[in-house]
């Protein structure tokens, strides 16, 4: 896969959990559970990063 591709899988990714937390957070809902993509994210082992970080890296 090229890194063009991979970069805008991620950009996607990125866009959609930033739209999840905007909707927590207008509507006040409290996260009492992990969110479904954060729990694919732990049972997968993967690394969980901020979204700023992730935007510094997406910019370098």
């Amino acid at each position: 896969m090229s890194t063009s591709v991979e970069l805008n899988e991620i950009k996607k990714k990125l866009e959609t959990l930033e739209s999840m937390i905007r909707l927590l957070l207008e509507r006040g809902i409290p996260e009492d559970e992990p969110l479904p993509d954060e729990i694919e994210a732990i049972e997968s082992e993967d690394e969980l990063i901020s979204l700023e970080e992730a935007r510094k890296s997406l910019e370098d």
